[in-house]
């Protein structure tokens, strides 16, 4: 479907056919491949525009979309160069703004968790609670 370049990265968006769903997968991690004789069905067809999934996905890895407003401490064009598909909903302080992106929850959580104390996610709460779960079990990792 697509061929792309992220992260230092090639990757491929091909058809699964097991999965009924276009799938990412990683260039070099591709060890064999074979071409199917056989066409995707007119009724699972999904069609795929590379340039908008982009915008929306982080660090590749796709996931449910979802819609996040989060409060972000620090450089906030950071933030919104990494999510194209964003707005400032309001400036708090000097260095503090409520933003509002629109992703997909596997790698936007990722990225989220890679800026430190600099996030705070407001809403949706599932995803707020998925944050605190996931920071939790990090912390784990370092009680002894």
């Amino acid at each position: 479907m697509a061929l792309t370049f992220s992260d230092y990265y090639f990757y491929i968006v091909s058809y699964n056919p097991q999965f009924k769903k276009n799938i990412i997968y990683r260039l070099d991690r591709i060890l064999n491949w074979k071409y199917s004789d056989q066409k995707i069905p007119d009724d699972q067809r999904i069609p795929f525009d590379l340039g908008d999934e982009k915008k929306k996905i982080q660090l590749m890895y796709p996931g449910t979309p979802i819609t996040v407003q989060f409060k972000y401490t620090g450089i906030v064009e950071a933030a919104l160069d990494k999510f194209p598909i964003s707005k400032t909903i309001k400036k708090i302080d000097e260095q503090t703004f409520l933003l509002e992106v629109t992703t997909y929850d596997t790698g936007a959580l990722m990225w989220f968790l890679s800026q430190k104390d600099m996030v705070t996610i407001v809403s949706p709460p599932e995803f707020r609670d998925k944050m605190k779960a996931t920071i939790q079990r990090m912390l784990a990792n370092y009680e002894d």
